[in-house]
């Protein structure tokens, strides 16, 4: 049995921390980056992105 302080996942009093505007555009960099150069799941996760980007903006519309 696991003692009552011993708890798994992140440490307490940390922060969940959602990446910044700058982190995400700089991901979809690298992405587009290794696409370009032929990583067939960069671009499959680049064109699922882009489906989720567009049906979201036409939900907004509707």
């Amino acid at each position: 049995m696991p003692e009552p302080d011993a708890r798994t996942g992140r440490p307490r009093g940390s922060r969940n921390r959602k990446p910044s505007k700058t982190a995400i555009r700089n991901y979809y960099a690298l992405l587009r980056e290794a696409a370009d150069k032929g990583d067939i799941n960069a671009a499959g996760k680049l064109i699922e992105l882009d489906i989720l980007d567009t049906t979201r903006k036409e939900d907004r519309h509707a």
